[in-house]
């Protein structure tokens, strides 16, 4: 009788501690069967190289129940170095405020080509708070950095602060609104927006509007726009990221996490204090096992001598490997001619 109960109440323990794991891993190559760069003249073929990104397919531990849960990514990207990255752990006290220590990201919308060129949203470290109460939530995110502290004093000097990331939000029936407030420098610098992601349209559509002050001056305001949907099978997305640069000061704009020169609209392309207009597009069609896409990329249409990219592809699975390949032209001085490959395998 005895063993029975202790059965019983061994199952009972289980039971009351169920949680989900889940571990995926993949191998991911690239290169390109065949580069001509007319401004070098110079011709190369069959190149290839390791590029397994921790947003790509590494291998990915993650556990949870209802009160916990965690996440660890390793791989080793473009040599034979693992590398681990996107530690985190969260918690749930009560049902309406999430914790999480580790690696936490946000932004107010994104674009879903690249899916990174937002100038609004912010992925680091730290300790992240997050309040939902039905259709209001709030994220406060104190991004120290891995390894870093957020908060430091040392005896005779002032306090020194690191990053702060807040973030409210509200959805009803016509969409959502959201805000965002990141300051750097101790309060000295910091970076403002507002985002709206309609609903009920027949096209996929979102805003945000994104102004940066720092270096005692207004650095820019960036205007975001994406438009999505569909014409029966065919699917297309067009982001557009336009403004105006105040100055020429790329460090004091790029110092905010989040904020990267590369970005369609980007510093990167910044010669004077003048108008930017970056551009991405995709089309998407599906043609029975191959789905063909063509995209468009222009870091800033509006510079002086500014690069387009005109990349045609396809992507297919051969038994469990996704293959793409495409034949890329970069369009600015001299033309480039490409033919990307890439080739993944995850399990």
């Amino acid at each position: 009788m005895k063993k029975i109960v202790g059965i019983l109440s061994a199952a009972a323990v289980l039971a009351a501690s169920v949680f989900a794991a889940d571990v995926s891993a993949g191998v991911r190559l690239e290169g390109s069967l065949f580069n001509f760069d007319a401004a070098t003249k110079k011709v190369t073929a069959l190149s290839e190289k390791h590029n397994n990104e921790f947003y790509h397919a590494p291998i990915s531990f993650a556990i949870s129940d209802d009160k916990a849960g965690g996440q660890l990514k390793l791989t080793d990207k473009a040599d034979s170095t693992v590398l681990s990255d996107a530690w985190s752990i969260w918690i749930k006290p009560i049902d309406q405020l999430k914790v999480t220590v580790g690696r936490w990201s946000t932004n107010l919308n994104q674009e879903h080509i690249g899916w990174s060129h937002s100038d609004s949203g912010i992925e680091s470290d730290g300790y992240a708070l997050s309040l939902g109460i039905d259709a209001f939530s709030m994220d406060l995110f104190f991004a120290s950095g891995n390894g870093n502290a957020w908060f430091t004093k040392e005896d005779g000097v002032d306090p020194v602060l690191k990053e702060l990331y807040l973030k409210v939000q509200y959805g009803a029936d016509f969409g959502t609104i959201n805000a965002m407030f990141n300051t750097i420098n101790n309060f000295k610098d910091f970076r403002f927006g507002a985002g709206y992601n309609a609903k009920g349209l027949p096209v996929g559509l979102w805003v945000n509007v994104i102004g940066i002050y720092a270096a005692e001056e207004f650095q820019r305001l960036r205007v975001e726009a994406d438009v999505s949907g569909s014409i029966e099978s065919i699917g297309y997305e067009v982001f557009l990221a336009g403004g105006y640069n105040f100055t020429t000061n790329v460090g004091a704009m790029n110092a905010f996490t989040g904020v990267d020169g590369w970005h369609k609209g980007g510093s990167y392309y910044l010669a004077e204090p003048a108008a930017f207009l970056g551009l991405m597009a995709k089309v998407n069609i599906p043609l029975d096992a191959i789905r063909a896409y063509v995209q468009i990329e222009a870091g800033d249409l509006l510079a002086k001598n500014f690069s387009m990219l005109i990349k045609p592809g396809m992507v297919t699975n051969i038994g469990a490997c996704e293959f793409e390949a495409a034949l890329a032209f970069t369009a600015q001085e001299k033309i480039v001619i490409d033919v990307p490959v890439s080739f993944k395998v995850s399990f």
